[in-house]
């Protein structure tokens, strides 16, 4: 039951992310919720099921950004290896390191979709989205654990 409400929020978040949410925005930064619901879910699960919903909202995101095929998910992959380094006890003991690799995550995913896209953001912009990123880290982790019961 985790695993299919955990899909409904991804599906919804990133047909709000990339449809509604750059409209109703009135500043250039974005918030990249997808990456931080991928980081926090792939570091209680294991990197097999990450991997799975990687490619799938990899390919959804692409649908909706009219993106080439493939290039969200592989921008999204290095979720998967930083969150691999993070181990569920070490999140539920300090929100701290999820929040600083969560951060590089981010910042990081920003980098290569911008280089697969042909267009890199800058500096500053990609900095305040990171740091909008992190400070959500600890309320989307609540969120999660709410899906864990």
């Amino acid at each position: 039951m985790a695993r299919f409400l955990f899909g409904l929020l991804i599906f919804t978040t990133a047909i709000v992310q990339a449809t509604a949410l750059p409209e109703i925005n009135p500043f250039r930064v974005s918030v990249n919720l997808i990456t931080i619901l991928l980081f926090l879910w792939c570091t209680n699960h294991g990197i097999r099921e990450s991997l799975g919903w990687i490619f799938f909202t990899g390919i959804l995101l692409d649908m909706l950004s009219l993106d080439y095929f493939g290039t969200n998910a592989l921008a999204l992959v290095i979720v998967v290896l930083l969150a691999g380094l993070v181990h569920q006890r070490v999140v539920q003991a300090n929100v701290l390191i999820p929040m600083v690799l969560g951060g590089i995550a981010v910042g990081i995913h920003g980098i290569v979709l911008g280089l697969l896209r042909g267009q890199l953001p800058t500096p500053f912009i990609l900095l305040v989205q990171v740091a909008v990123s992190v400070a959500l880290v600890p309320v989307i982790y609540l969120v999660l654990r709410v899906f864990r019961r």
